[in-house]
């Protein structure tokens, strides 16, 4: 829906990254929720780098799903759209590409600012460090988020 909203096209999975533990591949069964980059289209950036346009920019992306989805709840919760359906959660986080390679995403805490992001990098350091401890470390990750999650121990996932 963004693609058709943002680019005028109807793909489904162009534009877009999936990070946190399912693009990092450490969650584990049961996850409930799917962390979602969205790719905007480099001319967009002038209609959202002024003052504001963080939270007119998270706006303009709950609008674009709620119109495409009208029964499901939507919010903005301050980096991110959510999009909560009744067992999962998808949360999404519209992005400008940078020249690094890293993404720029909006913050609306104290009128808004721009954080800078680089999930592939954190992605290919992952998938790096596994192959060189035996692909023992993406288990390793599962065990600590299984056991973070059995006994109510409030670390992140990362």
């Amino acid at each position: 829906v963004l693609n058709k909203r943002f680019r005028n096209t109807d793909s489904e999975n162009a534009n877009s990254l999936q990070v946190g533990s399912f693009g990092r591949q450490t969650g584990i069964a049961g996850i409930s929720d799917l962390d979602m980059l969205y790719i905007m289209p480099e001319t967009a950036w002038s209609n959202y780098s002024t003052s504001g346009g963080q939270k007119r920019l998270l706006q303009d992306v709950k609008e674009a799903i709620l119109k495409r989805y009208p029964k499901t709840k939507v919010t903005i919760d301050r980096l991110v759209v959510s999009v909560t359906y009744t067992n999962f959660q998808v949360e999404v986080q519209p992005v400008f590409e940078r020249e690094d390679q890293g993404y720029s995403y909006p913050d609306t805490k104290d009128g808004g600012s721009w954080k800078i992001t680089k999930p592939k990098e954190e992605i290919n350091a992952v998938a790096v460090l596994d192959r060189e401890k035996n692909y023992n470390l993406r288990p390793l990750c599962k065990m600590a988020r299984a056991w973070k999650n059995q006994h109510g121990i409030g670390m992140g996932g990362l």
